[in-house]
């Protein structure tokens, strides 16, 4: 289900109040135009049966005057006045009565109300008549929106305050540590800003304390490494002083190699993609592992990938060196082209699957003593790259795979 922004939902809330106010106050205008419509036609109505009664009783024309003033009416005399009031007139209604029908007109602002008493004709104005205005409605519509406005506005602003939460963790998530996302204030929001930033603090404080520890034990480590390598330089031996330069090179490489998963981890390595010889990335990957070439089998095609040499090299040679440890052969295959590239031992299929591995520290329960990194710096870098890391298991061998990304106009 796709998330909406609490923001986008607010604001959907509001305008649906709003058309909701405005559809309400559009038919109460409606109504209140029928209801004035009404009050007027039985009004006149009443003024007409009125005039008729009296004119049955054979009242007097100043009679029928007082009543007419009584009702508001203005009695027109003139007939030729009359005759030019009624032109183009629209007749809102019509009732009959014993002695003939009273007639409900309109022409322009001005209602008027004609009587046919018994074949005589007398017109009468309505001199009370307003026209409808929905002024005082929509006045009140336009003063119910500006309300709904403020509120929406008050509470936008008192929202306000997250989006620049929502930044300041982004931020930090990106691994930028030196940022504060305190925010001033007693409310709930202010409170949580405070804490976040406490927590930032915090962490903050152990990656500096993390990193220097680690910076300390490399330069601690390379001191000795050092030192060794010069006095394995005294050996007259040759074969003992190959032999003790390999392990030593092995060592400094290990150490830089965790100089690097560790600047990658931190968000802090850079990294370099470029376009790479796989020929190139394996003969790397052999070079970094130190091992013999004639131990494994190779089916490399003249391909290239987009991607850091690096860490990719590394992330090659920890599955050669995982190959090799666990191979009961002793030996491994490697196969790659422009899709993937694959690195198969001999053995038992792993008993649980690959995303058990890839925990840092995580070892299968007849594994080779060590720290159980290599699978997850193999994933960390992958994943780095936008790559794809896999294990299958075909015909009695392990399969570790890292799939790169498809290029743009290449078919599935």
């Amino acid at each position: 289900m796709r998330r909406i922004s609490i923001f986008v939902f607010i604001a959907a809330i509001f305008a649906i109040a709003f058309l909701a106010a405005g559809t309400a106050f559009y038919f109460y205008s409606v109504n209140d135009r029928f209801r004035h419509n009404q009050m007027v036609v039985q009004r006149n109505i009443l003024f007409a049966q009125n005039i008729l009664l009296r004119i049955e009783r054979g009242d007097t024309a100043d009679d029928i005057m007082k009543t007419t003033k009584k009702f508001g009416m203005k009695w027109i005399l003139d007939k030729e006045e009359g005759e030019s009031l009624l032109m183009g007139a629209r007749l809102l209604g019509r009732q009959p009565t014993p002695s003939g029908f009273i007639d409900m007109l309109k022409n322009g602002d001005h209602i008027y109300v004609l009587i046919n008493a018994r074949g005589k004709l007398i017109l009468f104005e309505d001199m009370k008549f307003k026209p409808y205005s929905p002024l005082v409605i929509w006045v009140y519509f336009g003063l119910t929106a500006l309300v709904m406005g403020l509120i929406f506005w008050a509470i936008w602003f008192k929202l306000r305050p997250l989006k620049y939460l929502q930044r300041c963790i982004r931020k930090f998530g990106r691994g930028e540590l030196d940022i504060h996302c305190r925010i001033d204030g007693s409310d709930e929001i202010a409170q949580v800003s405070q804490a976040i930033d406490e927590a930032i603090g915090r962490i903050r404080t152990l990656i500096q304390s993390r990193n220097l520890f680690i910076r300390n034990i490399m330069h601690e480590l390379k001191t000795p490494l050092t030192k060794g390598l010069l006095t394995v330089q005294m050996l007259s031996d040759d074969r003992q002083k190959e032999r003790l330069e390999r392990i030593f090179m092995r060592l400094d490489s290990t150490i830089s190699e965790f100089g690097t998963i560790e600047q990658l981890s931190s968000g802090k390595f850079p990294l370099n993609i470029r376009p790479i010889v796989m020929q190139d990335l394996v003969d790397q990957a052999i070079d970094l592992a130190m091992i013999e070439k004639e131990k494994g089998s190779y089916h490399i095609e003249p391909a290239l990938v987009e991607g850091d040499f690096k860490l990719l090299s590394i992330a090659l040679k920890n599955l050669i060196d995982n190959a090799l440890k666990y191979s009961e052969d002793k030996r491994f295959r490697l196969i790659a082209d422009e899709r993937e590239i694959a690195v198969e031992n001999v053995g038992k299929k792993l008993p649980h699957p690959l995303s058990y591995y890839i925990q840092p520290y995580t070892q299968g329960s007849d594994a080779i003593s060590g720290l159980g990194l290599g699978l997850y710096i193999v994933d960390m870098i992958a994943k780095a790259h936008g790559f794809e890391f896999a294990y299958e298991y075909k015909e009695g061998m392990n399969r570790f795979i890292i799939r790169f990304k498809k290029r743009k106009n290449e078919l599935p």
